[in-house]
């Protein structure tokens, strides 16, 4: 069950989930500052515009990258104008990747609505996607730390450069699970990565400590990326208020059906290689290869897989609390409990 914390419109709302009330509640005002620093820049003059750019802040969610970046700075000890402007910089930027997401992907839904793509079409999509990026460009230089301003495009050149080698990878039945790793953490992890990293680095953290939440963050994103291949699969529209099964339908090879072909018996194997190689793939045997992999314990193992890097995750956070005060402490206990949703969640 979710509940929404209102703001001045709709695109500034924030879905909490029920288990994370309390983390949330901690940064309420950090996040409402944040939001005002995104609508203050969606306005267009033309109505068609305006309205598409309100309706994509509807489809995010959790904005859970400038939790993470709040929550950093919270854990460093400070929290200042930069860090609104960042996080507001890198939702802008997540916001535009999922409205592309959504095109290659054919998704119908996200949140329970209808994608861009569906409720006007690919064409406004694209270029929606594109507005929001050259805005998350121009506010990122608002700030006045220029030394971010590359840590900002090289996660934005790691997240395209995650999609394109994915969808690269498209068809192609040997894909390693190294080849694998590579693009989930650009295409997924590179901007959580930056979320923490930018939380501790505008607060003036030590290099060292930076690392650590950088660290944090890639393990993070990476963890979240195998759990949303795992969902893919295992999950229910209904649950995850998204289109399901479209890795399967696109023949992109997640964790799940990489550790299938690797393992399995050969005659289960030349199976599955039967499916993903009959030319005319639909439904009908997208179903037949997302029973198997469930059958087969491949789902539960790539959780497995999740989990392990979340325990890493967690693992990090302790090298920080020696010397943290009690504010400090309090925000890394939120970031383990961040930590914990993401290992436990079912959309």
């Amino acid at each position: 069950m979710n509940c929404s914390e209102e703001s001045a419109s709709p695109a500034a709302a924030v879905t909490v989930p029920e288990e994370l009330a309390g983390v949330y509640q901690l940064v309420q005002d950090d996040l409402a500052q944040v939001g005002s620093a995104i609508l203050e820049r969606l306005g267009h003059s033309d109505a068609t515009i305006d309205e598409i750019l309100h309706y994509s802040f509807q489809l995010g969610g959790k904005r859970l990258r400038p939790l993470l970046l709040i929550l950093s700075a919270r854990a460093c000890g400070k929290v200042r104008r930069e860090h609104y402007l960042a996080a507001a910089a890198i939702e802008m930027i997540h916001t535009g990747t999922l409205i592309h997401d959504d095109i290659l992907d054919g998704a119908r839904f996200r949140r329970h609505l209808e994608t861009i793509n569906l409720h006007w079409d690919s064409q406004f999509a694209v270029l929606a996607g594109d507005l929001l990026l050259t805005l998350a460009i121009s506010l990122i230089t608002e700030c006045s730390r220029p030394e971010i301003y590359p840590i900002v495009a090289e996660a934005c050149r790691r997240t395209c450069d995650g999609e394109l080698s994915q969808v690269a990878a498209r068809g192609r039945l040997d894909l390693s699970l190294a080849e694998y790793e590579r693009i989930i953490e650009g295409k997924t992890a590179a901007l959580l990565e930056a979320s923490c990293r930018l939380g501790a680095l505008l607060a003036d953290q030590p290099e060292e400590n930076v690392r650590v939440f950088s660290q944090f963050g890639r393990d993070l994103g990476t963890a979240f990326q195998i759990y949303d291949d795992v969902l893919d699969l295992a999950g229910t529209d209904s649950e995850t208020g998204k289109t399901l099964g479209t890795d399967l339908l696109n023949q992109k090879l997640t964790l799940p059906a990489i550790h299938f072909l690797q393992t399995a018996p050969p005659s289960e194997k030349n199976a599955l290689l039967a499916l993903f190689e009959c030319g005319g793939f639909g439904p009908a045997e997208s179903e037949k290869i997302r029973l198997r992999l469930l059958e087969s314990g491949a789902v539960d193992f790539a959780r497995g897989e999740a989990h392990k890097r979340v325990r890493r995750a967690v693992g990090l956070l302790g090298t920080l609390r020696g010397k943290a005060a009690p504010g400090q402490a309090e925000a890394l206990d939120a970031l383990a409990a961040v930590a914990e949703f993401i290992a436990n969640r079912n959309k």
